[in-house]
C-alpha cells in the first residue's frame, strides 16, 4: 500500500511539474540566459506562477529601455496573471521583477529603495552579468532563453 501510494505521489508531481511549466523539483532552480551586445546575463529563477508563465514564453526576443539610470525594463510578449502571486520586495540591484501597476518586467541594476515595495513581484535575481546591465547605455535587443542543466553549471 505504501509503495502504491509513493507511486501515486510521484506521478502527481511529475504531471504538475510538466503541466505547469515548472522545472524546479529537487531544489535545482530555473535558469534563463539574457544574450544582448555579446554579453551573457544569467538569472535564477523564483517559484511562482508568474515565473511558469514567463518561462512558457520563452525563448524570445525581448527590447529594453532604460528607465530611471536603475533599471532595464521590458515588456511580456502576452499578459501574466498575478492572481495568486506573491507580492512586495525590495527593489534591490540584481533582482528581477514585474512592476504589477504596469505589467512589465525588468532588472534592477541599481539599488532603488530599501523598504518592500508591494507593487513589484519578485521573479529572479541575477548570478552573472550585472555589470553588462549596468554598463547598457539606452536600450537593447536581447534573447532570452531557458538554460538547459549542463549550461547552468
Amino acid at each position: 500500500m505504501n509503495k502504491l501510494f509513493a507511486g501515486l505521489v510521484a506521478a502527481v508531481l511529475l504531471w504538475g511539474n510538466a503541466a505547469f511549466g515548472g522545472d524546479m523539483t529537487e531544489n535545482k532552480p530555473m535558469k534563463i540566459k539574457l544574450s544582448f551586445n555579446q554579453n551573457e546575463v544569467i538569472v535564477r529563477m523564483a517559484d511562482n506562477a508568474a515565473v511558469r508563465q514567463f518561462l512558457r514564453m520563452l525563448p524570445d526576443d525581448f527590447e529594453f529601455i532604460d528607465f530611471a539610470g536603475e533599471e532595464k525594463i521590458s515588456e511580456f510578449p502576452r499578459s501574466v496573471s498575478l492572481a495568486g502571486v506573491p507580492r512586495g520586495m525590495i527593489a534591490a540591484k540584481g533582482k528581477m521583477f514585474i512592476y504589477a501597476p504596469w505589467g512589465n518586467f525588468g532588472f534592477f541594476y541599481q539599488d532603488h529603495g530599501s523598504t518592500i515595495d508591494n507593487s513589484l513581484v519578485e521573479l529572479g535575481e541575477i548570478e552573472s552579468g550585472l555589470e553588462y546591465l549596468a554598463e547598457a547605455k539606452g536600450g537593447f535587443s536581447a534573447r532570452i532563453v531557458i538554460l538547459q542543466e549542463e549550461q547552468s553549471l
